[in-house]
């Protein structure tokens, strides 16, 4: 016996994949990763060429964002450029949800 259909809810405007990433994650693995891959995809979004290029947002911790870099002279650029990264998040995200960044060395993977 088949099913009987339902109409599909059609939405005015398509969704791009990558605003679904932080909505599919946190239903993985709970709204703290959710909200983790959101501040990711905002890093990465502000960044630009360059620090998606040789910098790697590693996880998000008390509202410290650890960032991986492929140099001790990109950690020492990151660190100069905190302020300003810092400035271009707030809009973006939720009041307070990251307050700093910290570098580490190491492979980007």
């Amino acid at each position: 016996m088949p099913f009987p259909s339902r109409p599909r809810r059609r939405k005015s405007e398509p969704e791009l994949a990558s605003a679904l990433v932080s909505t599919v994650v946190g239903n993985i693995g709970g709204s703290w990763r959710g909200r983790e891959q959101r501040v990711f995809l905002v890093y990465a979004e502000i960044g630009g060429d360059f620090l998606r290029k040789h910098t790697r947002p590693d996880s998000l911790r008390d509202g410290t964002l650890f960032v991986r870099v492929s140099s001790s002279a990109i950690a020492h650029h990151l660190t100069l450029l905190r302020g300003e990264i810092l400035q271009r998040m707030a809009p973006l995200l939720p009041p307070g949800m990251v307050t700093d960044i910290r570098t580490r060395v190491g492979p980007l993977g």
